[in-house]
């Protein structure tokens, strides 16, 4: 597959992740479709959290947490319920009150927001490399 039709593969399934995890936001929705988060989705992601988003800057190059941010390792979830890939989203996307986490950090888009969340989520159930 050229590099052109692999991002463009990429870009559909983004904007269907998007659309999915748009969707859990109304009552009576179901949870985005993790079966579609693809291995290159999931290495964006990791690229996005260590470079562009400076998400490794507060919770650790492991994941690990810092004094200034929790770990995004399986844990009690405080801010994302549960560690669900849809409220890791919305927490990329929407910031924490009162913390240090702000909504798109970095400047990032949409679409990178979810191949992080993607990273995220596919570390903890998937055991994808930090």
């Amino acid at each position: 597959m050229t590099m052109r039709r692999e991002l463009v593969a990429i870009s559909i399934l983004s904007l269907s992740l998007i659309a999915s995890a748009a969707a859990t936001q109304q009552p009576g929705s179901e949870a985005p479709d993790t079966n579609a988060i693809t291995p290159s989705a999931v290495d964006i992601g990791r690229a996005i959290f260590h470079g562009k988003g400076t998400c490794f800057a507060c919770h650790g190059a492991q994941l690990e947490g810092t004094q200034i941010a929790p770990t995004l390792k399986a844990h009690v979830w405080r801010d994302a319920k549960n560690g669900q890939f849809d409220e890791i989203f919305r927490v990329a996307t929407h910031g924490v009150p009162s913390t240090l986490m702000v909504a798109f950090p970095g400047g990032i888009s949409r679409t990178e927001a979810l191949n992080v969340a993607a990273y995220i989520w596919s570390v903890n159930n998937r055991k994808a490399k930090p």
